[in-house]
């Protein structure tokens, strides 16, 4: 791509860096001129018994737009993202327009550097803990994106009810073939795939691709156990629990993992726990009671965690839409 056109592939690229459960990767950009875009979620990349609502779906996107929106920044664009979550158009999910920048401190420049920089340490040791200020700079990074974060330590009274509920959900899982299946489908894939994760970006708990995907123990990055160490647990939420709402905690998500970036924190996911609606009820009684729990992380400082793939952009970009569009050049 040359000129503007460079610029939004760059963009668009930066956004695909973006974390997702199961590395599914489940975005489409449709680009119709050289400032307007429009992101949409992928169907096709749900997964349908982990994931039926597509909560993780649209946290996912969410994710990608606020890379994008950093990347714009970077370039000296104001991405502003309209999000449109429609009723009769249920797998859009933002509308962007790029602009000239009128506030360029909104994004520290140090976020760009820390897409490319940021990694999901899938097994790894994240357990000790971050001081006062790393703490103070996430709730901000968090609260700018309109979501709540809520730390619950090794010592708050609901981290019993946590790990508890985290149990229980991974319990489930062992009982539930398709869901184990489904989890075969994505995880442990051979490197060079171009979505999933590779068997040597699991951890030291895994084994054998495809077959050794031990169920209690297979959330994306830790489980019950790890959580009952000294590590600090993080909670992104929001005030509802609608498809804006996950795009909106996608977003917190994502810049409160760039900004941790820029201080050697990693983050370990664990999705089990508020995929099932009992458990995640029951941890949002716990640690939230006044708001919907959309995400569940550990922090810790570490670095070495493996990158995963992503997809080639001419897989991200749909073609031109009806009426004058982009001419994309393909490479």
């Amino acid at each position: 791509m040359a000129g503007d056109d460079g610029r939004i592939g760059q963009i668009i690229d930066a956004g695909t860096r973006a974390p997702s459960v199961h590395n599914t990767q489940p975005w489409a950009v449709r680009v119709h001129d050289e400032r307007h875009l429009s992101l949409r979620a992928d169907p096709a990349r749900r997964l349908p018994r982990t994931d039926p609502q597509g909560r993780e779906m649209f946290v996912s996107c969410g994710a990608f737009l606020l890379n994008l929106r950093v990347a714009a920044a970077h370039e000296g664009l104001d991405a502003h993202a309209r999000l449109v979550p429609d009723p009769d158009d249920p797998m859009l999910v933002a509308r962007v327009a790029l602009g000239p920048l009128t506030a360029p401190g909104f994004f520290d420049p140090h976020l760009y550097a820390a897409i490319g920089a940021r990694r999901t340490a899938r097994g790894s040791r994240v357990s000790t803990p971050l001081d006062p200020a790393t703490v103070a700079l996430l709730r901000r990074a968090v609260a700018l994106e309109q979501a709540g974060l809520v730390l619950v330590g090794p010592r708050a009274p609901a981290h019993g009810a946590l790990v508890t509920a985290m149990r229980r959900a991974e319990a489930f899982v062992v009982l539930d073939r398709e869901r184990q299946e489904e989890d075969r489908d994505w995880l442990g894939v051979p490197r060079g795939a171009p979505d999933g994760v590779p068997a040597d970006a699991m951890g030291t708990w895994f084994r054998e691709p495809v077959r050794d995907v031990p169920p209690a123990g297979r959330d994306e990055a830790s489980g019950a156990r790890t959580f009952e160490s000294g590590a600090t647990a993080v909670i992104v939420t929001t005030r509802a629990d609608g498809p804006r709402d996950w795009v909106v905690a996608g977003q917190a998500l994502e810049r409160m993992l760039l900004v941790a970036t820029t201080r050697g924190v990693q983050a370990s996911f664990a999705t089990r726990v508020l995929e099932d609606p009992a458990t995640r009820a029951e941890l949002e009684r716990a640690c939230c009671p006044e708001s919907r729990a959309q995400m569940l992380l550990r922090l810790g400082y570490g670095t070495g965690a493996p990158a995963t793939p992503r997809r080639d952009l001419d897989d991200v970009v749909l073609g031109p839409a009806p009426g004058p569009a982009l001419e994309r050049d393909r490479h």
